[in-house]
């Protein structure tokens, strides 16, 4: 048997997960790459671009999806997923987990 957490949550309560947050960055002048982000109020170089890929979706609605994804490792250890808006040009990070 499961004890109760005594949290707020309901069984029945909604919540998206994975929800992408708007993120400060720092972009390299020759690749338009993200090279640093603003992180807890200090930035964060990037040590490596280990991944991108653009995705493109739901064209035929009124709400087509258009992003380029950056997977990334930053200079303390963490990787960080961040992708650009390519209709708006606004930049997010995805987490996950």
């Amino acid at each position: 048997m499961v004890k109760a957490s005594r949290g707020t949550e309901r069984p029945h309560t909604l919540r998206r997960l994975n929800v992408p947050r708007s993120v400060e960055l720092r972009l390299d002048s020759s690749t338009d790459a993200p090279a640093a982000l603003r992180r807890n109020g200090g930035w964060l170089n990037v040590v490596e671009l280990l991944d991108r890929y653009r995705t493109d979706d739901r064209w035929w609605t009124e709400r087509p999806i258009a992003r380029t994804y950056y997977e990334l490792l930053l200079e303390d250890g963490r990787r960080a997923t961040m992708f650009r808006d390519e209709i708006t040009s606004v930049w997010w990070e995805q987490k996950y987990g």
